[in-house]
This record gives structure tokens, sequence and C-alpha cells, in this order.
């Protein structure tokens, strides 16, 4: 739904914040609504009456900015108690990003714990260990298909969690920078090296990597790795 990571790329719109969604037979996530997301579902013809949930990794307007009103989509406006919510408990509790008068509006709230297996419909996804972020953060793995990396710096262990045939990787930064807990080019080549996917995807590009083109730079990380490597582009579909 929509590739712009960091908060230059989301204010000025250079990619979309949409998130990500995933059908898998009659079962249909929304992961990360990030600002412009019911419009980006409404313009590809998604129906968010059909959703079964709704995925939020972490609690960053980037990543939840649209949450409460597909929330409202989700459920008919709160005239129909159906589907779920995962977030991470600070997305509730303290400051929190999911308004209170909507929550009864879901089936269910689920409180993210991690490296937890939940289902949907028979779609089961796992979370990873707490990412290394601002706030609680999650990676989730859809069994040995896909992997998502979300927001983090990196950290030991990150690519075995989210080890699968097909890898997305949130790749903000050109250049790494200690004091940013996000992901620079050399740790994504890192998680590919040691994760071997059969494709990895860039997206949730920060305005350096955009600028720096991120076509040039997913085929500069095939060459040096050996793995399929491409930049993610709004609106993209990928069969798994």
């Amino acid at each position: 739904m929509g590739t712009a990571g960091a908060r230059f790329m989301v204010a000025k719109q250079v990619a979309a914040s949409a998130g990500l969604y995933i059908e898998e037979g009659d079962t249909r996530l929304a992961l990360d609504p990030g600002p412009g997301a019911v419009v980006a579902y409404a313009a590809r013809r998604v129906d968010l009456t059909t959703l079964d949930a709704i995925v939020v990794s972490h609690r960053h307007l980037d990543h939840a900015g649209d949450v409460n009103v597909m929330v409202e989509a989700m459920t008919d406006g709160g005239f129909a108690h159906r589907g779920l919510l995962f977030c991470p408990s600070d997305a509730l509790d303290e400051d929190p990003v999911v308004l209170k008068y909507l929550r009864r509006f879901p089936r269910e709230i689920v409180r993210l714990a991690p490296q937890t297996t939940y289902s949907v419909n028979g779609l089961s996804f796992t979370t990873s260990a707490l990412h290394v972020h601002q706030v609680e953060t999650y990676g989730f793995r859809f069994g040995d298909r896909l992997g998502w990396i979300t927001d983090t710096a990196y950290y030991d262990g990150i690519a075995e969690q989210h080890r699968a045939d097909v890898m997305l990787i949130h790749t903000i930064l050109l250049h790494c920078m200690p004091h940013l807990p996000h992901l620079c080019v050399d740790d994504a080549e890192r998680i590919i090296r040691e994760a071997r996917p059969k494709i990895a995807f860039l997206t949730h590009y920060g305005m350096a990597v955009w600028r720096a083109n991120p076509d040039e730079i997913a085929a500069a990380l095939s060459q040096r790795t050996g793995v399929d490597v491409r930049a993610a582009r709004d609106g993209m579909t990928i069969e798994v």
C-alpha cells in the first residue's frame, strides 16, 4: 500500500504511508495503517468492511496514523461488532494512539507479546523479539513464506527471527547512525546475507535512501549478496 518511512517522507507524501495488505484465501489483514491508508484502500477498491484484522507493529504515526478510521471502517462505523486489532500495549495505555471510544467496536483487541504466535481465520503469524526502537515494536513472520522486519536497530538474531522465502526490510537510513534506532543499507545487507531469502524487498524509505534511488541500491545489494533484492514501490503486489 505504501513505501514511505520517516517523518519527512510521510509529511510530504513523497511516497505513500499506507502500510501493507495481505490476502490469504478469504482472510484479509491490514498492517501498519499510516496516514492516508483509508484513502489508499479506497483507491484500490478494497472493501474495508471485509477486513478480518488490523495489525500495528508500533505506535508511531507513520505506522498507526489511520488506525482509528480503519477500525471504524472494519466495523462498519461500529455497527458491526467484528474484526480483531493487534497492537503493542503502549498503543493502548499512556498517551494511546487507539482512541478509547472505538475500542468496543472490534470483536477483540489483542496486546502483542514477543515471540508469540497468533491466528486469524487460520492465517498464523509470529512476533519477533522486542525490536530495538523508541517504543514497543515488533516484526512478524508468516510461517516460512513471509518475514517482515519493521522499524528497529540491528540486533543479534534479527535475521533468524524473520527468515522466510520473501522478506520485507524497513530500510530508513542510507548510512548507519548509532543514535537512530533504524536499519541502514549496510544492516539490510547483513540481514540478507544471514537469512538468504529467495527474494528480499527494501521498503519504508527515509529521504536519503529515496534520493539515492532505491532501485539502484537494491541492484547493488543483489550483486554483492547473490540474493534477488528489489525495491518495493507503492501499490506493488507480491504473490507469496
